[in-house]
């Protein structure tokens, strides 16, 4: 569950980073041009993805932790995108590894 919420805050933090009028728009997941002529619906996009993703965090950890998580993601992913995006180290490739980290410490590691 938590790593779909944090699947959800890097997909949405990607779609607003990519429509920011100071980013020029790399191809690295292969969808950039579609939201660069798209920017309206994109960030509406951005936005419904970091609010799911805020709630389905409420929704397990309950409403004070759920918030303060749902920051800490918020802003590591950002840092991370901000960071390895214009290097080109952000791409589908170390997306999925990344993902499949956290899904596989979610499922194998239980904390009682």
């Amino acid at each position: 569950m938590i790593s779909i919420a944090i699947l959800l805050v890097i997909i949405g933090f990607y779609l607003l980073y990519t429509t920011s009028k100071k980013m020029d728009a790399p191809n690295l997941l292969g969808f950039e041009n579609k939201l660069v002529q798209h920017q309206s619906a994109s960030k509406i996009a951005g936005f419904i993805l970091l609010i799911l993703s805020c709630i389905l965090t409420i929704k397990v950890f309950g409403l004070g932790a759920g918030i303060f998580l749902f920051l800490i993601n918020l802003m590591t992913v950002a840092s991370l995108i901000v960071l390895l995006a214009p290097l080109k180290l952000f791409n589908a490739k170390m997306l999925f590894i990344c993902m499949a980290f956290c899904v596989a410490v979610e499922f194998l590691v239980h904390i009682p």
